[in-house]
């Protein structure tokens, strides 16, 4: 059976999935900056290479367990809601970092599986040895979350990992607002540090 479908419905139904495709790459585009602005914020220019997990951390709900502490978050950071609620929504799952980083230093992108090679079966100091073998000068690794924007995407929100040994590491949440074309560190909030 033949269906005739309107040559207007089909027009606008490739348009209207060309505008998405269109507001996806720029809010895509718009994640890198953020990142790429919270690395170089925090990264010294004469460190000779970073390393960043390839995967994002995913999991909002190990850093946001209920409504007080939302609560908390927005108002330590001085962070629109809808920030903290469109990161949690976007970190359901890990994904792929698949796009290149704008750094002020070099960086790598560690795979899930060298990450396992590294620290698989091994005592972790022994595996925190691998690591500085390995990447000699890396200050450890870095663990990001995928950015979480406000309705006017002018304020960001990314949880980012550092990890430097078996006893070395802390996780923080950051809010970044975009002014005059760039994205700047407006304040974090520390989510736990080894001891």
């Amino acid at each position: 059976m033949f269906v005739c479908v309107p040559i207007t419905l089909v027009l606008l139904v490739s348009f209207s999935t060309a505008v998405r495709a269109d507001e996806s790459r720029a809010f895509a585009e718009r994640e890198l900056e953020v990142i790429a602005a919270l690395i170089n914020h925090g990264v010294a220019s004469d460190t000779p290479i970073v390393i960043i997990a390839d995967h994002t951390t995913g999991d909002p709900a190990a850093v946001v367990v209920d409504a007080e502490t939302a609560a908390a978050i927005v108002t330590q950071l001085d962070i629109p809601r809808a920030a903290l609620d469109n990161w949690s929504l976007r970190n359901t799952l890990p994904r792929l970092i698949d796009q290149p980083l704008n750094l002020e230093v070099s960086y790598h992108l560690l795979s899930e599986r060298s990450l396992f090679e590294l620290f698989n079966n091994v005592e972790p100091q022994q595996g925190w040895l691998q690591f500085f073998k390995r990447y000699p000068g890396a200050p450890g690794i870095l663990r990001l979350s995928r950015a979480g924007f406000d309705d006017s995407l002018s304020h960001a929100l990314v949880y980012i990992e550092h990890q430097c040994g078996a006893e070395c590491g802390a996780g923080r949440l950051v809010h970044l607002e975009r002014a005059d074309g760039a994205w700047r560190v407006q304040g974090g909030a520390l989510v736990w540090m080894t001891e």
